[in-house]
């Protein structure tokens, strides 16, 4: 019963995020409805379903509906940049769809319980999932009931699709996304108990980790006494391990469970190992330990969601659980294979552990990324999502700098679980060209995706390539290729504000590669609006914003200029800037505000009400008052460019390990007060 309820409050939270407006609505709308676009049947219609704001524009995804029940697998997306312009499509509407009485002659109750004995359940259901659609995948348009069922003693993510009007099983198929091509054999483990925690209260933990497994960290080939050796260790890979802190971790009824705000640790397949709760704050475990793979998991995928979404800024969580994300560290019946399906994770154990090598864990996380991001529309046309998924452990891995270029290591996917005696791993340095090059097998065509993107991650770098990657995905949906993402990625990267030479990166490899993008047009990208004190003298000069604007053209030969010119004195109010980019054969324009405030007042330390420390800052900087309980601030650098927006409390700690060396402005709204800090 209490995994019942669980989905029910899951099911309550996606229909929660998902129920959005947008301003842009109409301009879409009016893509939708023109011929050249898509010509709608009488019977057919496109309900808003998803509405995405984040760094590159606004996303809206429309649901192609008949007579009000949605076509299974059939969506069009339309985004918009940040000035609301038009800049990417996919159009996966489906022109063949027939016209379908939508009354079913049977109730989802029944269709759960016809896929139910399809499937021989039995265990516990960790989720299930069934939804009503009208259905194109067959000779013949139908009605039909899509049930998905996680189970315990049933390997896998079950689709069972049931004809809603004749109650007959038309198809049952395993949707899971796996990470290997074959499963290998099982190895054994030990069982231990588990305590259950009910009440939440989440402090700091710490334990020991592979980062991001033995190999990659001693440097050395898989051999000796770096081998699985049936799950035993030896001083060196205790050596390997290394000490990491667990930002959260719940301590309830006097025990400690790796569970937080983005990650919690479940039992969702055989074999049951437990949730390696304790008595202890310290997760310090020998691989040997069950615990270990545990810990392990739970620190690379919380580490890489925190990553994302407080790092980069892009919102990117599961669409189910309230947004927690699932993981069962030793399931798939102990096989070698592990598998990402519906916001869960689910880790094997045959050969080397799959939850021992972070290539494995953010490989299957990438999957989920892939899935969270575009609202549950993640494709495996050309083995796009396993290449999303290879993509995204490199970009970790790499960002470690632990091998050289110049190492065969380097370039391995899977270093620790694969390339040895069990199987041989993947490559991210292929050679593949598109679309020649394709062989059908999933895994095979994502290695294409995943070298071509780490060539660009080579030159841009990784925080820039993984907020193209991420935003670029968030334009597709189920439908969409290699090709139309590699469009998509280099349009997020110019909705972004990239500069052209970081655009022309994308263009370059992606074309070499054999893949056909448009041609660049002139853009040019304008800050937000930007916020400055006057100076002693009541006035304010008018710096080049040319620095914080970005020109791209195809020859990248465009110059900037900007009305007022640089150097232009003002007063207190409010100033249009307009940022002019011209190249030989073309010129346009964008625009942003600036707002020039009087001096605010100094924050007087000897009060004792307010301290910032330490002053030069290099990492954090330490606010402590008795002003206020709740505060929102605003840090903004020397030109009035918002760099850090939040609310803190009484005592708080702010992250300022992104910002550059300088002088910077700390702003209280509620106060009306500012202070300066240098970061060193």
């Amino acid at each position: 019963m209490k995994y019942k309820l669980l989905i029910v409050f899951a099911l309550l939270f996606s229909l929660t995020i998902a129920a959005q407006s947008s301003k842009n609505e109409n301009a879409a709308r009016a893509w939708l409805n023109n011929p050249k676009n898509i010509t709608a049947k009488p019977y057919e219609s496109f309900r808003l379903s998803f509405v995405r704001k984040s760094l590159s524009g606004e996303t809206l995804r429309f649901q192609q509906q008949v007579n009000g029940v949605d076509v299974f697998g059939s969506e069009v997306v339309v985004h918009f940049s940040t000035k609301n312009n038009i800049t990417n499509t996919q159009n996966g509407y489906d022109n063949s769809v027939e016209n379908t009485d939508v009354n079913p002659s049977i109730s989802k109750a029944e269709a759960i319980a016809i896929s139910d004995k399809a499937l021989k359940v039995s265990g516990e259901i960790p989720f299930q999932e069934c939804k009503l659609f009208v259905y194109n995948k067959l000779p013949k348009t139908k009605l039909v009931y899509r049930v998905v069922t996680h189970c315990e003693f049933i390997k896998g993510s079950w689709e069972v699709i049931i004809d809603a009007k004749t109650a007959e099983v038309l198809s049952k198929k395993d949707i899971a996304f796996y990470n290997k091509h074959k499963p290998k054999p099982k190895k054994s483990s030990n069982t231990v108990g588990f305590i259950s925690a009910t009440s939440t209260n989440f402090v700091s933990g710490t334990g020991l980790v592979f980062n991001p497994d033995p190999l990659s960290f001693a440097q050395v080939p898989y051999a000796g006494n770096y081998s699985d050796n049936n799950n035993a260790t030896n001083t060196s890979l205790n050596a390997a391990r290394v000490s990491i802190v667990l930002p959260e971790i719940e301590f309830a009824n006097n025990v400690y469970k790796l569970k937080g705000s983005y990650v919690e640790i479940k039992s969702l397949e055989a074999p049951s190992t437990g949730l390696f709760t304790q008595a202890t704050s310290v997760f310090n475990f020998t691989r040997t330990q069950l615990g270990f793979e545990a810990v392990n998991a739970y620190y690379h995928l919380d580490n890489n969601l925190r990553y994302i979404n407080e790092t980069l800024g892009i919102v990117c969580r599961p669409l189910n659980h309230a947004g927690v994300l699932w993981y069962d560290p030793h399931a798939v019946n102990g096989d070698d294979n592990s598998f990402y399906s519906n916001g869960e994770l689910h880790f094997g154990q045959g050969g080397v552990d799959d939850a021992e090598d972070a290539d494995v864990i953010l490989h299957e996380l990438g999957h989920g990324l892939h899935d969270w991001i575009t609202n549950g529309g993640l494709s495996q046309v050309n083995g796009l999502s396993e290449g999303c998924g290879d993509y995204w452990a490199a970009s970790y891995s790499r960002s470690l700098n632990q091998w050289a270029p110049t190492d065969a290591a380097y370039n391995y996917m899977f270093n620790w679980d694969g390339h040895n005696t069990y199987w041989d791993g993947r490559l991210t340095n292929t050679t593949k060209l598109y679309p020649a090059d394709l062989d059908g097998e999933v895994h095979d065509d994502g290695e294409l995706w995943a070298a071509v993107c780490l060539q660009i991650y080579d030159d841009i770098g990784r925080t820039k390539m993984d907020k193209a990657f991420l935003e670029g995905l968030a334009m597709t949906n189920s439908n969409t290729n290699q090709q139309q993402a590699a469009i998509a990625l280099r349009q997020a990267a110019i909705d972004m504000g990239f500069t052209c030479e970081e655009v022309q990166s994308f263009t370059t490899h992606f074309t070499d590669r054999g893949y056909v993008l448009p041609a660049l047009e002139l853009t040019v990208s304008c800050p937000e609006t930007q916020i400055v004190e006057v100076s002693a003298n009541l006035t304010y000069t008018i710096p080049d914003f040319s620095t914080l604007s970005s020109a791209v053209s195809e020859s990248c030969d465009a110059l900037i200029t900007q009305i007022p010119a640089s150097g232009t004195e003002v007063t207190v109010g409010e100033y249009p800037i307009e940022m002019t980019a011209t190249s030989p054969v073309a010129s346009t324009t964008c625009n942003f505000n600036l707002s020039v405030i009087e001096t605010l007042g100094t924050i007087s330390n000897s009060a004792n009400k307010l301290t910032i420390f330490p002053n030069p800052a290099t990492t954090v900087l330490n606010i402590k008052n008795n002003l206020f309980s709740a505060e929102k601030i605003t840090v903004f650098n020397m030109i009035g460019q918002k760099m850090i927006q939040k609310t803190i409390g009484e005592n708080a700690t702010i992250d300022i390990n992104s910002l550059s060396k300088g002088v910077y402005t700390i702003y209280f709204e509620q106060s009306k007060m500012n202070a300066k800090f240098i970061k060193n």
